[in-house]
């Protein structure tokens, strides 16, 4: 959990998030303090305050990329499974497709982008622990992206191992997403996000072992190195199909988390903007107040020079 944690360049004393959240993290803290209104208490100094949105404006930039990514990566997931499910053909389709390049390269590019975003935002070890290992794997999906462009212009094939380390890295993937997204939705007050977290990471767990039986059956392990694949039978066709229906699965509910960061972040950016001009007394008045101003004056005709 990250509840308390702190961006760079921030003090420890100060309140981290909108109104309504910095109350809940006063709580945390134990300061007791709770201000009801923008200029009561004390506030942190524009300093202190445009470091936080800097921090959640480079949050949001990064889940908008995370989003992005992912949607895309479920969008190809549903086709493909669709495809298993009814027509095999459509398969070779959408792979012969350049349209399958595209959506790959940028799930690649936005994923790293994303991760990036999101690396140093908050001193917490175990949060800089897992955003460094998840750029790790989104660094080795890179090379593998590489390679699998290096063989297609020579019209070959990435490999059978290579193309499983992928895979097998998208399972610890979800499960890092998961957890830093849950952490971070709670952070803003999203308090239900944490059992959403943990329900993702036990299905990409599930899923993952699936997988390493269907890797198992599908393997031709007397073929020497590098690995090469094998008929499956129907033991092995049943196994394709469950981690596929796993990782797609875990590819939309991964997708919805990230995107209710990216919704929080925005609400709360928006919660400070509002504070700022509320606590602003050269602030020009807003609209509705202006509205306001017209209803309390006389209407045409009823005016003493009339």
């Amino acid at each position: 959990m990250i509840d308390g944690i702190v961006p760079r360049g921030h003090r420890v004393s100060a309140p981290p998030l909108g109104r309504r959240t910095m109350d809940r993290y006063h709580e945390q803290e134990g300061t007791g303090f709770r201000d009801k209104h923008p200029g009561d208490g004390p506030r942190m100094n524009d300093v202190d305050r445009e470091s936080v949105r800097k921090t959640y404006q480079l949050c949001r930039l990064s889940y908008f990329f995370l989003s992005a990514s992912l949607v895309l990566a479920s969008m190809a997931a549903i086709i493909l499974t669709a495809a298993i499910l009814g027509d095999r053909r459509l398969i070779l389709w959408y792979r012969s497709s350049p349209l399958s390049e595209w959506i790959s390269t940028i799930i690649v590019w936005a994923m790293l982008l994303g991760t990036m975003l999101l690396w140093g935002r908050w001193e917490q070890k175990s949060w800089q622990r897992r955003v460094g290992l998840l750029l790790l794997m989104c660094l080795v999906d890179l090379v593998l992206w590489f390679m699998e462009r290096s063989a297609a212009q020579g019209n070959g094939a990435i490999g059978w191992f290579p193309d499983n380390l992928g895979l097998a890295l998208g399972w610890a993937e979800f499960a890092l997403v998961a957890s830093l997204t849950g952490d971070y939705l709670v952070h803003l007050g999203a308090e239900r996000a944490d059992e959403s977290a943990r329900s993702i990471r036990s299905l990409a767990a599930t899923g993952a072992v699936v997988w390493m039986l269907h890797f198992c059956e599908a393997t031709n392990w007397d073929g020497g190195w590098p690995l090469q694949a094998r008929m499956l039978g129907p033991q092995g066709q049943l196994l394709f199909l469950g981690w596929h229906l796993i990782w797609t699965i875990c590819l939309i509910q991964v997708s919805a988390l990230v995107l209710a960061a990216f919704s929080h972040s925005n609400r709360v950016l928006g919660e400070m903007e509002k504070e700022d001009r509320e606590s602003d007394p050269l602030a020009h008045p807003s609209e509705s107040s202006h509205r306001d101003l017209l209803a309390t004056m006389p209407s045409r005709g009823t005016g003493p020079f009339m």
